[in-house]
């Protein structure tokens, strides 16, 4: 059987470039990306890289691994810088968050500091919770779209083919190909590969077989704002009610989460919620210039709230890696970093994110 590439990888956000970029060491990747790199979610997000998840600091999955994933992929992409040593700052807004952010600490010592509210005083003068603060000195920001260009740019390097606006409209399984088959303006054109990974992220609603697996979509805004004047002193990125990342004279702020959405034309509403809640964190946010608002839609699993890996159900050679929600940028490079390994052996996918679980 001839092959046009040995991996096929349909979509070119996140979870595409990750998985572009680990399989292409050993094998011949070709991408299809409907639109261009990150145009989903991927380029929509901060990119917080915050390993406590809500109001009560729970571990995401896999803490530990997933934090080292991050620096690990950027090293081998050659891009290190892309998330500098800044940690991340978790305010707690609220009193009822410091006894959990203190547990958190308590519980990981390598990886969280509980702060003092004099503390944070004099370390960050423009931080307005006088309850203290989380900090994870591991965290940080990385610009997702940039990861996720020079994540390709890598692949493309070791040989990969990234073709953009190049929308698949369907794929089929055969004895001896997986088939994808490509919209080519005025006609189409079928794609063999050994195996196929479908990365399309917010583009699974067409079809069927991805509605199946039980994802969901969850509409979210960024707002970029001018740096509003503040208090002297660094500021590193912060987590509390939504998120603020500092970038140069700018901040991002973030995010909302909005369930039934008919577009994904970012609204008036949206950026007064995140301006307003963000303001409970430094004070003046809410009446900053706003310069740009984007939003995309998180796809999650209905259930789980965690990554989906592996074939499709009674599929070998069509593979998914979907579903990365609020946390993608932690769990891809997790999961991409063993994903050559899963693809000669599915049974050794963790059962919390496998297509084969049940």
């Amino acid at each position: 059987m001839r092959y046009d590439a040995d991996i096929i990888v349909v979509g070119a956000g996140l979870a595409g470039a990750c998985a572009a970029f680990t399989l292409s060491r050993n094998h011949e990747v070709h991408v299809l990306e409907a639109d261009a790199p990150a145009s989903g979610a991927s380029g929509a997000a901060a990119g917080l890289v915050n390993p406590f998840m809500g109001r009560r600091a729970r571990p995401i999955w896999r803490l530990r691994e997933a934090l080292d994933a991050v620096p690990t992929l950027l090293e081998a992409a050659g891009a290190p810088t892309l998330f500098p040593d800044t940690g991340v700052l978790r305010p707690a807004v609220e009193p009822d968050q410091v006894e959990p952010f203190q547990e958190a600490a308590e519980t990981h010592p390598d990886l969280a500091t509980w702060l003092s509210p004099a503390t944070v005083r004099d370390r960050h003068p423009a931080v307005q919770p006088d309850h203290g603060a989380l900090f994870v000195p591991q965290g940080g920001a990385v610009n997702v779209g940039a990861m996720v260009r020079e994540l390709l740019d890598g692949a493309t390097t070791r040989g990969a083919t990234v073709e953009t606006q190049a929308p698949v409209l369907y794929w089929r399984e055969t004895p001896g190909a997986a088939v994808v088959e490509v919209d080519r303006g005025t006609d189409t054109e079928d794609l063999r590969a050994d195996r196929v990974v479908l990365a399309l992220g917010q583009g699974y609603p067409p079809f069927p077989e991805l509605r199946r697996l039980g994802l969901g979509g969850v509409k979210g805004q960024t707002v970029r704002i001018r740096r509003p004047e503040a208090p002297s002193g660094s500021l590193p990125p912060m987590s509390g009610r939504g998120y603020i990342v500092p970038e140069g004279d700018t901040f991002v702020l973030g995010s909302n989460y909005e369930n039934n959405f008919e577009d994904l034309t970012p609204t008036p509403d949206a950026t007064e919620y995140i301006q307003g809640k963000t303001s409970d964190m430094i004070p003046g946010v809410q009446h900053a210039e706003v310069l740009d608002e984007v939003a995309g839609v998180r796809v999650k699993h209905s259930e789980t709230n965690l990554p989906l890996l592996g074939p499709l159900p009674r599929r070998d050679r069509l593979w998914t890696f979907t579903a990365l929600g609020s946390k993608g940028l932690l769990t891809a490079p997790l999961l991409a970093l063993d994903l050559p390994t899963y693809l000669n052996a599915p049974g050794k996918i963790p059962d919390p994110v496998s297509t084969l679980k049940g």
